[in-house]
Formats: C-alpha cells, structure tokens, sequence
C-alpha cells in the first residue's frame, strides 16, 4: 500500500504543476509541460482502475486527494486520526484513508 499511496501522491504532485503551468503559461502550458504527459499516464497505469476513479473524483471535487500523514495528524485535513486506525492501516488492515476528510494518505514511518 506504501507505493500506491506514493504512486498516488506523486500523480497529485504532477497534476497541479499542469495546473499552475495552465495558469502562468496560458496558451503556451502544453509545450512548457508536454514532458510531464508520459509520467502521469506511466503512474496511471500503475494504479488500479477504481482507486484512480476515486483518486480523480476527490481531486475534482476538493483540490487535493492525498495528503500526508505526521505524528497521527492528516495534513489534509488538520484532524488527529486514531491511533487505531494507524495501526490497521500500518498493519494493512484497513485503507490508507483518513477517516475525518476522506483523503488518501502516505503514512509516516
């Protein structure tokens, strides 16, 4: 689960330098990140259909779909998650989400 959270991270990190390149660039952002194209379809594949799905939905809908994780905090959301929890997901017992905003996280070690 480590690697798709940091595959997912690494897609959401891509995706909003497109965006801001979009914004700064206007007419000309498609040259100036035409390199950025295959490493997001190469990290497309690699995650699973219906995480992607998920993935692209949140991001639509709130910006960000990943977030962080520190000393049992979300950065994404600012909420403590349950030590619990950490420890299902840690454990692979549970998915890598945060139970108060949902996003998709990349644990801490």
């Amino acid at each position: 689960m480590r690697e798709l959270a940091q595959a997912l991270l690494d897609l959401q990190e891509l995706e909003i330098v497109q965006q801001e390149s979009a914004i700064v660039h206007g007419k000309d952002a498609a040259a100036k990140t035409a390199e950025l194209a295959p490493e997001i379809r190469s990290l497309q594949t690699r995650i699973p259909a219906e995480i992607l799905k998920r993935f692209s939905n949140f991001r639509r809908q709130h910006g960000t779909a990943v977030a962080r994780e520190v000393d049992g905090v979300c950065l994404g959301c600012h909420l403590n998650v349950p030590q619990g929890d950490l420890n299902r997901m840690r454990r692979e017992d549970m998915e890598w989400l945060c139970p108060n905003c949902g996003r998709f996280l990349v644990l801490s070690n």
